[in-house]
């Protein structure tokens, strides 16, 4: 819940502080932006656009900013960023509240295996869990309590008949989630990557995937912007969206570059790079998933205001 508190408290003076700049030039007449990212493999698609050139053939000097995941939409709205990686859950919790942020296109989607997404739901190989109904009444780590892995979990296992109202959340920090396994703290963790592959490796199993919930390559990241900007600067809006299509494309069919591309911004270890699961990449951006997210939010309290989803979408 941390991270949604932080948007909701930081929302109110960003509303009334918020005004963007007229965008500058460089010395070679590109439009200079910011972009808050996250060190997670569903970023993976503009960084490797950005090392391709991608976004300076549509005139930007892109300057990639490592921003806390709870912080980045309130570098968006204050102007620190022009424009910032998050996902569906925390774009609808801080709409609710207000925050005028506006989606731009896709990052990172589930892949269409469920059994290559790279969220998932491990168990010990001793374990006596061997399916999903077996969850109920057990402690299950999640990284965050209501975020992006926490309710795709709940609404994948919702999907496979598990009543969720009976497993016990243990918020716990995706590096600590083998060790809780280990010491029996918990009895499964939804675990990402690389944590995943490497506890699969040692002979964890998957229970449920994060992705089973939802339609094949359904989008679970995005990349935003203010509308405050997007009043302002519509043509640089444009311009990056186009770059981030072209990047998502380029992705789709360059494993290995986009592997390399990885490493240039997270911890990854190298001995993993070529191993994890990656999320898949591609230029169309659903809303079925947004609904989705959004009835499930309401139905457990996380939204509390109702909105118009359309006003999230860029004209």
């Amino acid at each position: 819940m941390r991270q949604f508190l932080l948007v909701l408290i930081v929302a109110p003076a960003l509303l009334v502080a918020c005004k963007p700049s007229a965008p500058q030039r460089t010395d070679d007449g590109l439009v200079p932006i910011t972009v808050a990212n996250l060190a997670v493999p569903n970023a993976a698609a503009l960084v490797l656009g950005v090392n391709q050139g991608l976004f300076r053939a549509e005139g930007l000097e892109v300057t990639l900013k490592d921003t806390p995941a709870a912080a980045t939409q309130a570098a968006v709205v204050s102007g620190e960023a022009q424009f910032g990686f998050t996902n569906v859950p925390a774009i609808l919790a801080a709409a609710s509240n207000g925050l005028p942020v506006r989606v731009v296109g896709p990052a990172g989607k589930f892949a269409r295996d469920n059994a290559k997404v790279a969220l998932q739901l491990a168990v010990p190989r001793d374990s006596a869990i061997a399916a999903p109904k077996d969850l109920e009444g057990k402690r299950v780590a999640v990284d965050t309590l209501y975020q992006l892995p926490h309710l795709s979990l709940i609404i994948s296992a919702r999907s496979l008949g598990v009543d969720t109202s009976k497993i016990t959340f243990v918020e716990t920090p995706f590096a600590a989630m083998a060790d809780a396994l280990a010491k029996h703290q918990v009895d499964a963790a939804d675990l990402a990557e690389p944590f995943l592959s490497t506890e699969l490796a040692r002979g964890a199993r998957s229970i449920v995937s994060n992705g089973a919930g939802f339609p094949p390559e359904t989008v679970q990241t995005m990349w935003v912007t203010s509308a405050a900007y997007l009043a302002e600067h519509r043509a640089t809006v444009d311009r990056f969206a186009r770059a981030l299509g072209k990047s998502n494309d380029y992705a789709k069919d360059h494993d290995p570059e986009l592997r390399q591309a990885l490493a240039t911004y997270t911890r990854t270890p190298p001995e993993l790079i070529g191993k994890i699961l990656m999320p898949y990449f591609s230029t169309a951006s659903d809303r079925q998933n947004f609904e989705t997210y959004y009835r499930t939010m309401k139905e457990l309290g996380i939204i509390k205001k109702d909105f118009d989803l359309g006003t999230l979408f860029i004209p």
